[in-house]
């Protein structure tokens, strides 16, 4: 019995003529299959529609594979990772795209997802969900299921730049004012001096404020678990552990805050106090000082422009707040650009003082008339070299006329 043979591209499969009809090989989940056809391309299509039945077979759709994916991952993530993913995956990849297979998914799909959240939310709440799903493709891809390529090839959202919102220096005045004596004090006047972050402002233990070394040591955050318990927690990074120098005006407020327990604020129960709660004491003190309505997160911000407008270091700003690159700083404190530019250019002209041109009259030194040169002898920029030199060129004559006599 003769045979030949046809080789695909790899992963494609082969096929080969065994006597009077063609023999189609491929591999499917692992495993070698073969179908058979009296015909080349009819052993292709039954290839084909085995390799599509397989996969349906197979494939959950995108809803399915992103409950599943989630459930692999809730106790390897931090609950608020898990709890943004998890949204994301809820709230809009699901209601859109979540009854598609995930080896069925197109460019269209992908598109749809992007169109609708477009109409809602943000371009950067769009990228997110974007990154989620892709990530979970890539675990899916991971363990063997068939999986589209769609996604690699629809480009996501770009950004939308952040709006940073921050005090004024005269609403941080009145802030400070208007919380002198309350509970919170501390906790406002380190969120605006030294951009302290909510959750680590609800996780600060005592032990880490050194009063008499005048410092603070961040070494923890409070944060919830998946069961909704306030926990502490250490910092997503390593440069958000990090030790600050006290102002006097943040020792001042440390020390009218009253001692209650471990924490320097804590909630019932000795736990860390819920953000829910400590959002609405920050509304409170808002209205209080007359301030608009912002974010309590505004305060960190506030500390970071404040500090950079008046010509601390990227560096410093970025180690104050935690940020393990100073790029991240510069990236989202963009805003304070046009200030440095222009003490920039106070600067140069600071260092570069205006040229005026002076002419010689009788010995005096007087300013050139704009818009002539009749009658005017420059005087150089150093008077006092000029003096020199002329002092050497005198005597030097004397000295020549000296050697004439001696000669004579």
């Amino acid at each position: 019995m003769t045979t030949s043979r046809k080789r695909g591209r790899r992963g494609a499969g082969s096929a080969r003529k065994r006597g009077d009809r063609w023999e189609f090989r491929f591999r499917l989940g692992g495993r070698q299959h073969s179908v058979y056809g009296r015909t080349l391309a009819e052993a292709r299509r039954k290839a084909q529609a085995t390799r599509a039945e397989s996969q349906q077979r197979l494939s959950p759709t995108v809803g399915d594979w992103l409950a599943q994916w989630l459930a692999l991952r809730r106790d390897a993530w931090r609950p608020q990772t898990w709890l943004a993913y998890n949204m994301y995956a809820q709230h809009h990849i699901v209601p859109t795209i979540g009854d598609v297979p995930i080896h069925a998914l197109t460019a269209e799909h992908i598109d749809q997802l992007h169109t609708t959240m477009l109409r809602t939310v943000s371009a950067t709440t769009t990228r997110h969900a974007h990154d989620v799903l892709a990530s979970a493709l890539r675990a899916a891809t991971r363990r063997g299921l068939p999986v589209s390529s769609a996604i690699r090839d629809v480009p996501p959202p770009r950004r939308s730049s952040p709006l940073i919102e921050t005090l004024t220096r005269d609403e941080v005045t009145r802030l400070i004012d208007a919380a002198y004596g309350d509970a919170l004090e501390a906790a406002y006047v380190l969120a605006v001096t030294l951009g302290m972050r909510q959750g680590e402002l609800r996780g600060l233990r005592w032990s880490a404020v050194q009063l008499q070394e005048r410092r603070l040591v961040v070494r923890s955050s409070a944060t919830r678990t998946l069961d909704n318990q306030q926990v502490i927690s250490l910092p997503k990074t390593r440069a958000g552990h990090r030790t600050l120098r006290l102002p006097e005006v943040a020792i001042d407020a440390l020390l009218r805050t009253q001692r209650r327990g471990e924490l320097v604020w804590p909630g019932s129960g000795g736990d860390p106090m819920p953000a829910s709660s400590f959002c609405t004491r920050w509304a409170a003190m808002r209205r209080r000082a007359g301030i608009r309505s912002v974010h309590f997160h505004a305060l960190r911000h506030t500390a970071a422009t404040l500090a950079l407008e008046d010509g601390v270091s990227p560096h410093v700003v970025a180690a104050m707040l935690g940020h393990a690159s100073v790029a991240t700083t510069l990236g989202v404190y963009a805003h304070v650009t046009h200030v440095s530019l222009d003490a920039l250019t106070e600067a140069i002209n600071s260092r570069h003082h205006p040229r005026v041109d002076l002419r010689v009259i009788s010995g005096e030194t007087t300013p050139r008339d704009e818009g002539t040169n009749e009658g005017t002898e420059l005087k150089p920029r150093f008077p006092s070299r000029e003096k020199e030199c002329r002092e050497r060129e005198s005597n030097l004559l004397s000295s020549l006329k000296t050697i004439g006599k001696s000669a004579v």
